[in-house]
């Protein structure tokens, strides 16, 4: 039987780790930060890469870099992307 995902928050990935964001991961922000998110890229089932941990935040989704408050990264639930090893 597989096992479920494992889902964290944002904040807790290392700096070049890779996640995709968690259906309704979203939810629990207020809605002008859901709408600013999206606006730059970041929605349900995207990849996100951690360029720097900490405060802020440092992502980059495709060519875009965002930097979040750490409030606003402990509440985006992610699954890591296991990393490929030769």
């Amino acid at each position: 039987m597989p096992r479920a995902p494992i889902k964290i928050p944002l904040s807790q990935l290392a700096r070049g780790q890779r996640a995709t964001v968690e259906c309704c991961a979203l939810d629990s922000l207020p809605n002008e930060h859901r709408c600013l998110l999206a606006a730059m890229g970041m929605g349900e089932q995207c990849e996100v890469r951690v360029c720097r941990p900490g405060t802020p935040c440092i992502v980059q989704i495709d060519q875009t870099r965002l930097g979040l408050p750490r409030d606003i990264a402990d509440r985006i639930m992610v699954t890591p992307i296991e990393s490929k090893t030769p």
